[in-house]
């Protein structure tokens, strides 16, 4: 699943696949500036974040 936040200057990418790591990807013109895991305990941990907290 993939969410996608935009703000002025960047954008945010939120891509998660099952199990306890989400990719969060931040872009600038299309241009990757940094990328980061966020891992977590578990996946239902994983998950929550991504659909409560991410949405």
């Amino acid at each position: 699943m993939r969410r996608e936040i935009d703000h002025e200057s960047y954008e945010d990418r939120y891509e998660y696949q099952g199990g306890t790591l989400i990719e969060h990807v931040r872009l600038r013109e299309g241009r990757v500036l940094w990328r980061e895991w966020l891992e977590f305990e578990s996946v239902e941990e994983a998950e929550e974040a991504f659909h409560l907290e991410l949405a």
